[in-house]
């Protein structure tokens, strides 16, 4: 499509000019014809059955990648879209392999806001997938000619940034993300098209794309959408997740403004504003909190740009609480009616102020927004109560409840309202820590987000021992557990009272050996506060490994009281009866977990033990696949299980690698490995003598002279 301004060509569904940023007339209808190449696939007529199942209802449009076509799923009757790719890219190897590899990667998102995926195949030679079907208008028409009010920009904005939040969660990014890949619902529901399948356009470079709507997001290749384009993606550095968090600033913009926020009446006038200028003033209509999610979405330094989706989320969602004072009135009749509540509200203002001042006068104050000397963990508050309210329901979900998305998510409100907030910046840094310790994740670059975090905590406020008590439980996971001790101490030199650096503690000397006084120290703990379920948590795996299994039950029955799904109790709980060769039991401990929930490498280890013990040896190996040896190799206290397995299974040498493995990352829990049941085949082989004795080496290296103040 040609822009009647700048005479920019244009792809066909585009609402804004590559050229100029200014909008473009409404899309001509599809032209009769394409390309004679797989011309048969590409202009498929009314009721054309494609892959024996989608019966072609009529051509919904045409893009970068392909041409849409709504269709009946005669099996299952339902209406669906089928996109096939665009003939233009036939010709080019690389992108049928690359539009089904990105199509399968899409195909694993199952989010509200996100077109869902069905199947992907091929028809005739060309590649297809078949969707959900959205009905609605797309966004970008909707915003064609105006502004929308601050209210639903907010709606909208929370439903794209939900969906972010969910597809970067599992290392997906859009890369294309714009008001065109965006439906609105009858209903008012956002669904986001396209994900992981963004146009493409081979080995061209950003001087001969200068002229046209294009962007790049992996260095060297053009991707994307201009007007929507980052600067670090114009200067040709590789996409990450801020680089859609900036596209998803570009649409507030433009439903908050009408407009896009860069202008240039040629390709290469677009990109020098994306990279060098401000964005043109948002209307004085837009209220003050949506103008600064919006400007923060388009900073230009990455850094200082929102990080995550969800720290957008969290920012709209508290602009959401809020009555969005200061959006433009919609008729004069309202500029008159508000007019007159003001003046209603000076006098009424007025009169409170009059009898608060006999209030005062009779010596009964009451003051509002007190901050508190410290918060509940004993840190230091923020200054703006709201970020204390926010950081102590972050507590309540983290410590009671063990619901770990729900407290970032509420830690992330309270430091997007005070950045500086030490203790709720240390608390997050460690959360991260605990998506490894709960067995959510086992990859091991969340530890240095988590060090990234703490250390940024320390900077704010060198007296915060939750920083202090996070970096030791960080060591014990890079396998520096030498280094905990001193963490701990300084931590509790802060806070004597601090629950986590105490628990710690007693994780460092029951891997050491020392379980009489973990289990002293653990115990002390739950004194403090007997709701904090890692130290009961802690206790009860220490009478297991002691044979106290109904002890062990005993205290994982409490913390299951108080959380019904906690993972943490129900895998403990399963791994006595397994113990105890209840498989029964154990099956229904584990069984317990809603299907839903998210994948815990820890529980399908558990899971595995569980059906080796059964004789099921391909489902047990099934179980504990290359993901969850990854985690098992990462994570210190669940190294063993793997041992454990391979040692049911009967594959000794295996499951001695994998014990020398548990030595290593630091658990030299000799004694228990001795009565372990799962491990009583292995007790008379030389080799695991060895790990015994290597053990006992290390004891005795740590007990020297110049390491008598470890633990």
């Amino acid at each position: 499509m040609e822009c009647p301004r700048c005479r920019t060509d244009n792809p066909a569904d585009s609402s804004s000019c590559g050229g100029c940023g200014s909008r473009l007339p409404a899309p001509a209808p599809p032209p009769s014809v394409t390309r004679t190449i797989q011309q048969s696939i590409t202009d498929l007529a009314r009721g054309r059955t494609v892959a024996g199942k989608y019966r072609v209802i009529k051509e919904l449009g045409r893009g970068g990648m392909g041409v849409v076509y709504k269709a009946t799923d005669v099996k299952l009757k339902r209406t669906i879209a089928v996109k096939f790719l665009s003939p233009d890219l036939l010709g080019e190897p690389d992108h049928p392999t690359r539009f089904l590899r990105e199509a399968q990667m899409a195909s694993a998102l199952n989010h509200p806001h996100i077109c869902t995926i069905y199947e992907i195949g091929e028809e005739d030679g060309v590649p297809f997938i078949a969707m959900e079907y959205v009905p609605g208008r797309p966004l970008s028409e909707i915003t064609h000619s105006e502004s929308l009010p601050a209210s639903q920009v907010v709606r909208y904005g929370l439903q794209i940034a939900g969906a972010l939040v969910y597809a970067h969660g599992r290392g997906i990014i859009h890369r294309d993300l714009k008001t065109a890949n965006v439906m609105i619902t009858p209903e008012g529901q956002v669904k986001i098209l396209d994900f992981g399948l963004a146009k493409r356009l081979g080995n061209t470079t950003l001087g001969e794309t200068a002229d046209s709507q294009r962007s790049i997001t992996e260095a060297g290749s053009f991707l994307g959408t201009m007007p929507y384009a980052p600067p670090e993606v114009l200067r040709g550095e590789a996409a990450d997740a801020r680089s859609d968090i900036w596209a998803a600033g570009v649409m507030l913009y433009e439903m908050a403004a009408g407009r896009l926020p860069f202008e240039g009446r040629t390709g290469f006038e677009l990109t020098s504003a994306i990279l060098r200028d401000p964005p043109a003033p948002l209307p004085s209509g837009v209220p003050i909190g949506l103008r600064s999610v919006i400007l923060r979405c388009l900073e230009k330094d990455t850094s200082k740009r929102f990080q995550r989706a969800g720290e957008v989320r969290a920012a709209l969602e508290t602009l959401e609480t809020d009555d969005m004072a200061g959006s433009p009135a919609s008729a004069t009749h309202g500029r008159r009616g508000r007019r007159k509540a003001i003046v209603m509200s000076a006098i009424l203002i007025a009169a409170l102020v009059m009898i608060w001042a006999l209030f005062l006068k009779h010596g009964r104050p009451q003051k509002t927004d007190e901050v508190p000397a410290s918060v509940s963990t004993g840190g230091r508050p923020s200054s703006v109560p709201e970020a204390n309210e926010y950081f102590e329901k972050g507590m309540m979900f983290l410590k009671h409840q063990f619901d770990l998305p729900r407290a970032r998510t509420m830690l992330e409100r309270a430091l997007d309202i005070d950045p500086k907030f030490a203790e709720a910046r240390a608390w997050y840094g460690f959360t991260f820590v605990l998506e490894i310790d709960s067995g959510f994740s086992n990859d091991s670059g969340f530890l240095y987000r988590a060090e990234g975090e703490l250390r940024r905590a320390l900077e704010y406020d060198p007296n915060v021992g939750r920083a202090y008590s996070g970096l030791a439980v960080l060591h014990f996971y890079q396998g520096r557990k030498e280094l905990m001790s001193q963490e701990l101490k300084r931590a509790l030199a802060i806070d004597p009272r601090e629950m986590d650096a105490k628990n710690w503690l007693g994780n460092l000397l029951a891997v050491n050996g020392d379980t009489a006084s973990a289990k002293t120290l653990v115990r002390e703990v739950l004194e403090q506060d007997p709701l904090f379920f890692p130290a009961r948590m802690n206790l009860g795996d220490i009478l297991r490994t002691e044979g106290d299994y109904a002890a062990a039950i005993k205290e994982n029955d409490k913390i299951l009281e108080q959380d019904p799904k906690n993972i943490y109790a129900v895998q403990k709980e399963a791994r006595v009866y397994l113990d105890m060769n209840d498989l029964s039991r154990a099956r229904l401990s584990l069984e317990s977990l809603p299907s839903g929930d998210r994948r815990s490498y820890d529980i399908d280890l558990t899971w595995a033990l569980l059906l080796a013990l059964e004789g099921k040896k391909n489902e047990a190996l099934k179980r504990m696949d290359e993901e969850a040896l990854k985690y098992a190799a990462l994570a210190v206290l669940s190294t063993v299980t793997a041992a454990e397995v391979f040692a049911v299974l009967g594959e000794s040498q295996k499951a001695l690698d994998w014990l020398e493995q548990a030595v290593r990352n630091g658990d030299e829990r000799g004694d228990w490995f001795r009565r372990d049941p799962l491990l009583a085949s292995l007790r008379d082989l030389p080799r695991f003598r060895q790990v015994l004795e290597s053990i006992a080496y290390r004891r005795q290296q740590r007990s020297s002279p110049k390491d008598q103040n470890m633990p």
